[in-house]
């Protein structure tokens, strides 16, 4: 039950405004997707920590977690995490975290529930690679479709430190991955989560 409602706010899509679910509660979105959805106009919050020459540092408020973007990213607070994307549109991604509410779970249970609580909301979905990082989290490559039909070549890092599940997702939309690869390694080099 913990881990479908955190897969529900993970795969949850961006508004224009922050969302009021708490962490690790389900959306009510029922057209929820992975894809971020955030207008162009887009301006960082008062939550933007520093910028670089290489971007912005983003400081999550209760210090669960922080990352850096590339220039000309935009991000959207959710009610649980962040949603963002880049300045063409063509690869974003989410940070999510949610209450394990006391629960450890196994590597394989975190696979098992990012994995299931996806085949219920995309379409066409193949998994590629599981593979544990040495930082214990889990890397899933996979692609499908959202329900609007657009064409997802994703990457999703799954762990749980404490009691905080954390999810990261990057995705190439209606585009390869592999075109915005510079852009995920600063990303994802950059991202911490509190221990």
């Amino acid at each position: 039950m913990v881990l479908a409602a955190l897969m529900l706010s993970a795969c949850g899509k961006a508004t224009s405004t922050a969302s009021s679910t708490p962490a690790g509660q389900p959306s009510s979105d029922s057209s929820a997707s992975p894809t971020p959805s955030l207008a162009a106009s887009a301006t960082p919050s008062p939550s933007v920590t520093a910028s670089t020459t290489d971007g912005q540092v983003y400081k999550q408020q209760g210090d669960l977690f922080e990352i850096t973007f590339p220039k000309g990213y935009t991000y959207q607070e959710t009610g649980s995490g962040l949603a963002f994307v880049s300045e063409d549109q063509g690869f974003g991604g989410s940070v999510d975290f949610g209450a394990a509410q006391g629960n450890k779970l196994t590597t394989e249970q975190l696979e098992k529930a990012l994995k299931d609580e996806y085949e219920k909301r995309l379409k066409e979905l193949e998994w590629q690679e599981t593979k544990q990082q040495p930082d214990g989290s889990i890397r899933v490559d996979w692609t499908g479709k959202d329900p609007q039909g657009n064409a997802l070549d994703a990457v999703s890092f799954v762990e749980q430190r404490g009691d905080t599940i954390y999810i990261l997702n990057l995705f190439g939309v209606n585009k390869s991955y592999q075109d915005y690869n510079s852009d995920a390694e600063k990303i994802v080099s950059s991202y911490r989560v509190k221990q």
